[in-house]
């Protein structure tokens, strides 16, 4: 088992029912955890291990009364849930291109420089292309998406989200340059 890609699992796993936390009929946390990760990659002989390794660096609360298991993230469970969700984040490729671009243009502060910094590397992995400094260029539907990865690196109130279908010559041609490879596959 690679102890982070389990853990990563078991808070997504939790994640699905919400922050609030998860409740199972069993008589002891281990076998709580059973249910809750079958359908999973976890072995079957890796949730003790798991189960310590959770409780240990405190992503979860796990708490037992009358024959029942209750699961809650804690804060830094909840901000660990976060951190594989943007990791996770992709961009789904439509079958048909719609030959809109949508742009992220940005102003943030010198003071959030680390932030922006990340954001901008993860509009990268995302495949975005910089047509200028703070605007960034993906020819696919993404806005839940920036709306989530702003959200986490807290630079939300500093974007715009745009949907375009037009720009100018130039432009256009060093972007569909750009996006070659994904708008003809």
């Amino acid at each position: 088992m690679k102890t982070k890609h389990a853990i990563n699992i078991a808070l997504s796993v939790l994640g699905v029912a919400g922050l609030a936390g998860i409740t199972t009929i069993a008589p002891n946390a281990l076998q709580g955890l059973a249910p809750l990760l079958k359908r999973t990659s976890v072995k079957d002989s890796d949730y003790a291990r798991l189960l310590k390794e959770l409780k240990r660096q405190g992503l979860v609360y796990i708490t037992q009364s009358n024959g029942e298991v209750h699961y809650t993230l804690t804060p830094a469970g909840a901000y660990r849930l976060q951190e594989v969700i943007v990791d996770e984040l992709v961009i789904p490729r439509p079958s048909k291109w719609d030959k809109h671009w949508r742009l992220v243009a940005f102003d943030i502060p010198v003071v959030q420089s680390r932030s922006r910094q990340k954001f901008v590397d993860k509009l990268q992995v995302l495949n975005f292309t910089m047509l200028q400094k703070s605007l960034w260029v993906h020819p696919f539907p993404c806005f839940g998406q920036i709306e989530q990865l702003a959200g986490y690196y807290n630079v939300f109130r500093y974007c715009s989200l745009m949907e375009i279908d037009r720009l100018d010559e130039l432009s256009t041609r060093k972007l569909l340059r750009h996006f070659q490879s994904i708008l003809t596959a």
